[in-house]
Formats: C-alpha cells, sequence, structure tokens
C-alpha cells in the first residue's frame, strides 16, 4: 500500500472510530470492533481497506441502526472536507453511504 493510500484509509478510519462513538460511546464502540475481529475478521485499521465486508457486518450486528451510523459518517465526511481533494475518493464515500 503507497503511503496515499496509508493516510486515505487513517483518515477513513478515524471518521469511522469517531462516527461510531459518538452515536454509540466508547464501550458499545469496542463491542462493535471486538464483533468484527472476531466474527468478520475486520481489524479496526483494516475498515477502510475492508469496506464491503464492514457495511455487511455492521448491518449485521445493528440492522436498522446502521442507517444512523452510514449518515454520520457521510456528515463527517462532508463537514471535514474528506474528498478527493484530501485522500478519500468518492468510491469510498459511495461505499459507506450503502450503510443508509
Amino acid at each position: 500500500m503507497s503511503p496515499s493510500q496509508d493516510k486515505r484509509s487513517e483518515k477513513l478510519n478515524k471518521v469511522v472510530d469517531n462516527a461510531l462513538n459518538q452515536i454509540l460511546g466508547q464501550e458499545a464502540t469496542q463491542i462493535i470492533y471486538d464483533y468484527l475481529e472476531n466474527n468478520h475478521c475486520i481489524q479496526r485499521y483494516e475498515i477502510a481497506e475492508k469496506l464491503d465486508s464492514f457495511n455487511h457486518a455492521l448491518k449485521e450486528y445493528l440492522g436498522s441502526a446502521a442507517v444512523v451510523v452510514g449518515k454520520v459518517i457521510q456528515q463527517s465526511l462532508e463537514l471535514g472536507g474528506l474528498d478527493e481533494n484530501t485522500g478519500v475518493d468518492f468510491s469510498e464515500q459511495h461505499k459507506l453511504l450503502t450503510l443508509a
């Protein structure tokens, strides 16, 4: 993975982490991360690279509440200016928006 891809992944992972913590709180977010790791082999730092699997796992675990997470992530991307100019491309945003 190139340094620019690493930076994109890091930014996107932070947005996801912040959204989960904002909605669910720190303890519940850790439970989600444990679920992702134990049931879907997705580490916290791998979410950006495994967005399709992350979306599926989050929908499986949270059900319709995953829509709220998707909307908060979308808003965070928009408000944070995380678009193609800062490293998160449209395809990554689109994959996250499939939660909504």
